[in-house]
This record gives C-alpha cells, structure tokens and sequence, in this order.
C-alpha cells in the first residue's frame, strides 16, 4: 500500500503542478480552494469507507461479504446521487464564499463528489478484505487517468472544468472496473445466506464520517479558509505550499490503510499483539514525515523552484511550516486509525473537537498566512500527544 501510494501521489502531485503551472497563481489559487472543498465534502465518504471495511473484514465466508458489499453499494449510490442534489441546491451560497463568479465550478465539484462517494464503498470493502494490490492497484490507475485527462482537457482550453471534470472520470473508471472485479471475487450470495443488518453499519458510519472529518480538515479546510481571507494572488501561493506539504502524507497514508483492517479482524488481540503494530506504523511514519520536514526547512526555495517555478518562491516561509504541520497531522492520524479499528471512540470525538478549534482559531487569528500554518502544526501537535498519551495508557492496563 505504501509503495502503490507513492505512485499514485506522484500522479496527484504531477496533475496539481501541472494545473498550477497552467492557470497561473491567482486561478490556482481558486482551483485549490475547489480542490480542498471537495476533500472536506468526500467527510461523509469516509465514513463509508471505514464502515464497507469494517464489516467487510468481519463477515465469515464469501457468501455474506457478497450480500453484504452488493446492498451497501445500493445504499451508496442513493447517498452519491443526494449529495450531488444537496451540492447544487448550495452551489450559489458555496460560490459567493469563495469569491468564485460562477455556480458552475461548484457543480463541477459536486459531479465529481458523487461518483467519490459510490467508489469508496468498493475501496472500504477492498481494504476490508485486505486485497492491498487490488486495493493499490485501482488507486494508481485513477490517478494515473485523472492525470492524462486533467492535463489533455487543459491543455484544451477547459481550465477548472477540465481539471474537474478529470477528477470525476478518473472517479468513474476505476468505479467500473472495481465493481466488476468485486462482483467476480466475491460471487453471488446463496438463498440461505444471512441477510445483513444494515442498521449495525448504519450506527458505525457516524463516528466513522466523524473521524474522516478529522482526517480531512487538518489538510484542506485551512486552504479553503485561506481563499476566503487573502486576496487571490497570496492564496495561490498558499495552495502551492500545501501540495508541496501534502507529499509528506503519500507512504504515512499507505501504512495506515493497512494498519486499519489488521487491527479490526482482531481489535480484541492482547496488549503485547497490538502494542508492536502500533510502534511500528508510529516508528515508520515519524522516520519518514521528520526527513521531509527537515529537507522543507532548509531548502524551501529550491523545492518551489524546482516544482512550480520561479513564480512561487514566495511561498518559501509557508513550506518551512508546512513540513511540520503534515508531520503533526500524519501522526495523530496513525492514532485517530489505530483507535477507530478497536472501537474506542473517545479520541475519535476528541479530535474532532481539536478539528473544530483549529477551524475557529484560524477564523479568529489569520494576521498571516503563516500564522494559518502554525496554528494547524499547534492543534494537531498536542492531538497527537494527547492520543499517544491514551493509547499507551490503554494498552499498559
């Protein structure tokens, strides 16, 4: 999973510079606030996504992960198609606080949202059943195809809507050819297969879209902020900043994918079981944030320079930040995941009120984008203490 993140990031990463080197700072700027808003609206789709995953690697025998992965799918193509009417019927007031003239971008962003939501009960169930190469493999083709269309409909002359329209396609392929490689692995559930209580997902899906809040708001609700605060220009630069940050997250979210579905088949294993795997995903995520971080810190012009572009070296002092922010949010992601697989659903609120003061201090204090940056690496810093504090405590008793 580590690996097939990598490359699939390296597509992400290929496709976000491309687009910020094609539209320019002031309209990569817009883009990246789009981009952030459909990252803080797929917060439901996680929640999807971690329940298809639990349950998928609950269930005994193939019979009752079919009956159980062909009704939820149902269940989340009436949720996609929702939230696409719920999106456009928002799409002016969503317009008006981005400061973006027209509708049609946020219903570019809602197309895409609603194939996103549909595609992630096929990946939870994926992780569930611990397919990490298929899982992977689909991963590095929508990036791949986001990437060849996002830069074929731009260099076309359809700007946002190409960039967004490639995301939703990508979304779309790799929904296809997932469901029908589900669809072969899993079979056809029998007569007398057990139904599946939905209710059971449905109480798990809360907590769990909570705890995808957490995931997503460290990462992009700063951006969208931003774009609403600082003149278009400066939040160009901003967005620039967080993508060279969010480079950091490709191997740390590839091991706690992983991590998730070994430590809920078995969230009830001893102290001394779980105790390790959590030491080695934690031991594997600081090893490989804290080297990106020190390498944005000293050399932050000459990564931006070879990235973007002389034209956004400004942005030196918010990649020094960033660094460390990202490496703040990827370990208290490793606990937020660890502590989800095992039902302990105290840190998951905790964090999500964490999530909810760092909004409301940004809000509050934003004399700088710079500052923005610090107080993201502030409220995720002590999270992360106060998990790690938690889950040792837990496990010692």
């Amino acid at each position: 999973m580590a690996g097939a993140t990598v490359v699939a990031g390296g597509f992400n990463y290929g496709f976000q510079v491309f687009v910020g080197r094609a539209l320019g700072a002031e309209q990569y700027g817009v883009f990246g606030a789009l981009f952030a808003l459909f990252y803080l609206l797929h917060v439901v789709g996680r929640g999807v996504r971690f329940s298809a995953s639990r349950f998928a690697a609950e269930l005994d025998g193939p019979a009752e992960r079919a009956a159980f992965y062909r009704g939820f799918l149902g269940r989340s193509v009436v949720l996609g198609l929702a939230s696409f009417v719920s999106l456009v019927a928002a799409s002016p007031a969503i317009a008006s606080f981005l400061g973006v003239g027209s509708t049609l971008p946020v219903v570019a962003v809602a197309v895409a949202i609603a194939v996103e939501l549909v595609l992630t009960a096929n990946q939870g169930t994926l992780q569930g059943l611990q397919r990490f190469t298929a899982l992977g493999g689909f991963k590095v083709v929508q990036a791949g195809v986001k990437f060849a269309l996002g830069a074929a409909l731009v260099f076309a002359g359809f700007g946002l809507y190409g960039a967004f329209g490639a995301v939703a396609l990508g979304s779309f392929a790799v929904l296809g050819a997932s469901t029908g490689y589900l669809y072969w692995r899993l079979g056809r559930p029998t007569a007398a297969t057990r139904r599946f209580e939905y209710r059971r997902a449905y109480r798990y899906v809360f907590p769990a879209a909570l705890a995808g809040f957490c995931l997503t708001v460290p990462a992009n609700a700063d951006v969208v902020l931003v774009k609403h605060f600082f003149p278009p220009e400066a939040a160009g630069y901003y967005t620039a900043a967080s993508v060279l940050g969010k480079v950091l997250v490709f191997l740390p979210m590839g091991i706690s994918v992983a991590l998730f579905p070994k430590v809920s088949a078995d969230h009830t294993a001893s102290a001394e079981r779980l105790g390790p795997l959590f030491d080695r995903a934690l031991g594997y995520t600081a090893l490989i944030g804290v080297t990106g971080a020190a390498l944005y810190w000293v050399a932050p012009a000459t990564v931006l320079g070879l990235v973007f572009g002389p034209a956004y070296v400004d942005a030196a002092p918010l990649v020094r930040w960033y660094g460390l922010a990202v490496l703040a949010v990827v370990l208290a992601v490793i606990v937020l995941n660890f502590q989800l697989a095992r039902d302990r659903m105290g840190f998951v609120y905790l964090y999500a009120a964490g999530s909810v003061v760092e909004l409301a201090l940004i809000w509050a204090f934003h004399a700088s984008m710079v500052q923005v940056v610090q107080l993201v690496l502030a409220t995720n810093a002590v999270l992360f203490l106060v998990g790690l504090a938690v889950v040792k405590l837990d496990l010692d008793q």
